[in-house]
């Protein structure tokens, strides 16, 4: 009886000790690592020919905060304290292992494969002038792994684009490594919101909370890239199909409408619904047509 009586008390202790670790990591939400974002070497050699003030370390630290606070500010995980996973990963790097960060759903990686400052060369021969225009190009793959097989289940090759709003003409002095270096900020914080916004989709696609008349509810904030006049897909969910090769299960995705957005929260965003052959809650939407910033 005294053994059963505690085997009850140690199974209620338990329960109780569950339920509240379940309560602080936040119920249903999927967790997720950062990984300190690197570069390949070349990188930093092109960077120093250009003459660009800032290094690759100062680029690879911005988009490295700025990924990560918009990861966070997804509301979308559990994020853990990145540094663990850098020291994990360094290890078994060094003993030539497969990385595994068993503690989290899902492991993200980030590789900056090109980075580019340039200067275009415009000629207007009906002005009898040439202009010049400073282009910051960038580019960086990133990688979505399970975090107990060390699988990848995504991957995300995004590039970024940003030029000077000002053209100079050909005698006003380059200003391509300047102190401010706003253009490449710029970059690096584009690139930065495609990233995130990628990482995000492959584990929680973006999806419609509510419908009402002509309104659907996007659940999607304002750090998820989401932008007032986008064009977004509306998909429904339809049968399980097998890939015959393979035998992958993959998920069918039935077009049925689109929606433009008008409203954009911190919480949620709104749009119009301009095309419905069914839109309901519940829906995938995907983002089909941008706006310039």
């Amino acid at each position: 009886m005294k053994f059963t009586r505690y085997l009850l008390s140690l199974a209620a202790i338990t329960l109780a000790f569950t339920t509240f670790v379940s309560a602080q990591i936040g119920g249903g939400k999927k967790s997720i690592v950062i990984t300190k974002i690197t570069a390949i070497d070349a990188i930093e050699e092109r960077m120093e020919n250009q003459g660009t003030g800032l290094s690759i370390e100062q680029v690879l630290q911005a988009l490295d905060s700025q990924v990560y606070d918009r990861i966070v500010n997804s509301r979308r995980f559990n994020v853990f304290d990145r540094s663990d996973a850098d020291a994990l990963l360094e290890e078994a790097g060094a003993i030539g292992e497969t990385f595994i960060f068993s503690k989290a759903d899902y492991v993200l990686t980030i590789r900056v494969d090109s980075f580019n400052d340039r200067q275009e060369t415009r000629k207007f021969a009906s002005l009898g002038k040439t202009m010049q225009a400073r282009v910051v190009e960038a580019s960086a793959v990133a990688k979505v792994i399970m975090g107990s097989t060390g699988l990848v289940v995504g991957t995300a090759n995004i590039q970024v684009s940003v030029r000077d709003a000002e053209s100079r003409s050909q005698n006003t002095v380059g200003r391509v490594g300047e102190a401010s270096d706003d253009l490449i900020n710029q970059a690096t914080r584009e690139l930065a919101e495609k990233l995130a916004m990628r990482a995000v989709d492959f584990i929680y696609p973006a999806r419609l909370l509510a419908v009402r008349g002509q309104i659907a509810t996007i659940n999607r904030n304002d750090q998820a890239g989401i932008k007032v006049g986008q064009v977004w897909e509306v998909l429904a969910q339809g049968e399980a199909l097998v890939d015959p090769d393979t035998g992958d299960v993959i998920n069918e995705e039935v077009y049925v409408g689109k929606v433009q957005v008008v409203r954009v929260t911190p919480q949620y965003s709104q749009a119009k619904i301009v095309e419905d052959f069914g839109i309901d809650r519940g829906a995938v939407v995907r983002l089909l047509t941008d706006v310039d910033e």
